[in-house]
């Protein structure tokens, strides 16, 4: 049967706006990429300047003890010094002629020979926390410079990410009216898509085979489902990727880094094949965004600017690069931050 004019008309008209839509999805996408890059790259900052300031408190301790153990040593020599001045040499010497027998000499010698051994120790020992406070002194100088200078990365990595969010802004803000029906409409059907899903999960009857269990991380999660992204959130006003996977984990006894890439360098490492509720799964090369696997090819995730904690499908990123299993324990008490357990729809662009 030939297709008329009008039908053709109509063919078209779709694709040239589905070609429009996956052009601009793609841009989304890789504005987004680097957004959640330069995100990480932030995390990671603060991961080390928290460190940093670990070790200057720690050098600073050190540097009291050492100055207090300096004076002593040197109140001790001069008190030493003191002495000797005091007595003079001869008196040593009278000491030693003093001796009323050969054994009575020798007891004698030996006691002076152990004065001089004693204040030959407390020089040494003096030398020694000289040195030691000059070392506890640079170390400290050294890590006051590095925090100067993490604490300068910081203020930038702050305004690449607020310049990216503007950039993807004015990116959406720009978009022709039915590129944003299109956007809108889209939304709308992914919402659709999860609220569907999110109830049958709920409810215990999820088609795709997902079983929750209660206490489990996943259970956890879903709690904080439809709470806004926000870079370097890590509580339920708001989470980054990292920052929902350290939130949950350390309710189950897991202590993670706020860094994506030191998360994945901690736990055991899981094959593909072996996922299992729980995991935790990475993505990008370097890392710089990570979920919690549910099973059923599903995972829970902040996963951008704009977004909300969601559940999304494993198989449709293609950047995945690996998982790892924490040595996690069943959560007793109702999830922390919420007035309750129950999650909440998000909506998606």
């Amino acid at each position: 049967m030939p297709i008329d004019r009008e039908t053709m008309r109509f063919r078209e008209e779709l694709a040239r706006r589905q070609a429009l839509l996956d052009e601009f999805l793609a841009q989304l996408d890789l504005l987004d990429r680097e957004l959640a890059i330069a995100t990480e790259q932030y995390n990671a900052a603060v991961d080390r300047l928290n460190a940093t300031k670990q070790r200057v408190s720690v050098a600073q301790e050190d540097l009291v003890n050492a100055e207090h153990s300096y004076e002593l040593q040197n109140e001790l020599l001069g008190k030493r010094a003191t002495s000797i001045y005091k007595l003079g040499s001869f008196a040593a010497i009278e000491m030693v002629l003093e001796a009323k027998s050969l054994s009575d000499f020798l007891a004698r010698l030996k006691f002076l020979n152990t004065l001089g051994m004693a204040d030959a120790d407390v020089a040494k020992s003096l030398l020694a926390q000289k040195e030691l406070l000059e070392e506890t002194a640079t170390r400290l100088e050294n890590a006051e410079h590095e925090a100067e200078a993490l604490e300068f990365e910081l203020r930038a990595r702050q305004i690449e990410i607020m310049l990216r969010i503007q950039d993807r802004q004015q990116m959406l803000a720009e978009a022709q009216g039915d590129l944003l029906d299109l956007l809108d409409s889209e939304a709308a059907r992914r919402q659709r898509e999860e609220s569907e899903l999110l109830r049958q999960i709920l409810s215990g009857a999820s088609e795709a085979g997902m079983v929750i269990e209660p206490g489990s991380p996943i259970e956890t999660a879903l709690a904080y489902h439809g709470v806004p992204y926000l870079w370097g959130g890590e509580s339920p006003s708001g989470f980054d990727c990292s920052g929902l996977v350290l939130y949950v984990f350390r309710q189950h006894g897991v202590n993670l880094p706020h860094y994506s890439g030191s998360q994945f360098l901690l736990g055991q490492k899981i094959a593909p094949a072996a996922l299992q509720p729980g995991d935790v799964v990475f993505f990008g090369s370097p890392i710089y965004h990570v979920g919690i696997y549910m099973g059923a090819d599903y995972f829970i995730h902040a996963p951008r600017t704009g977004d909300f904690v969601k559940i999304s499908r494993l198989s449709a990123r293609k950047d995945y690069a690996g998982a790892r299993r924490y040595d996690w324990v069943p959560r007793v008490a109702p999830p922390q931050g919420i007035a309750g357990s129950e999650p909440v729809a998000s909506a998606d662009r």
